[in-house]
């Protein structure tokens, strides 16, 4: 393309121009991608500051993706909502000890970390305990049974002799109580 004739006032004008978008800080930066696809070697000499700076942009970004930022914050939060759970159930102490096992563990999954100090140090879920005596004064506690072969409820005591038959034989019971009555017309298939 042949460069059109420019009268001085009209050099003058974009010569003003150029300068203006070259040395605002909003505009200098696409400028230099203009003036890199026109003459790359301009550009290199008048625009290296830019240059630098998208160098420096995408080496901050090299290292923010190896550095996996995002991912740490998301596991500092996973780990922060774990421990908001675990502080409803357990002491301060004990959340202590957790995350010390967590520690240990290297881990940063602090349930699991809770699961293994629970089993390390013999101490029990303080949610899942039965209510003391004197919180629930009479209160008595049964052992569910399930029903035998003849469909009657068994004793604990003759659960415990075979419970592997007496679960299997319960979990057919309800299989086929399943299949057979407790699906409504619209949920079979």
């Amino acid at each position: 393309m042949a460069a059109p004739r420019l009268t001085p006032q009209q050099q003058a004008d974009l010569a003003t121009l150029a300068y203006n978008l070259g040395h605002n800080p909003e505009t200098r930066k696409d400028l230099a991608k203009l003036v890199k696809k026109i003459d790359p070697q301009r550009a290199a000499r008048s625009f290296a500051d830019v240059d630098q700076v998208d160098k420096l942009e995408a080496f901050r970004t090299e290292i923010e993706e190896k550095l996996d930022l995002k991912g740490a914050k998301a596991a500092k939060d996973k780990a922060d909502e774990q421990r908001a759970k675990l502080a409803e159930r357990y002491d301060e102490k004990r959340m202590e000890a957790i995350e010390a096992e967590a520690a240990r563990l290297g881990t940063s999954d602090l349930e699991s970390a809770a699961i293994v100090y629970a089993h390390r140090s013999g101490e029990t879920d303080p949610s899942v305990q039965p209510p003391s005596p004197s919180e629930r004064p009479g209160a008595t506690w049964e052992f569910p049974t399930v029903a035998g072969k003849d469909g009657k409820q068994m004793d604990f005591k003759s659960f415990a002799a075979d419970p592997r038959t007496h679960s299997l034989n319960a979990a057919y019971n309800v299989i086929t109580e399943f299949k057979n009555k407790s699906l409504s017309p619209g949920f079979r298939r």
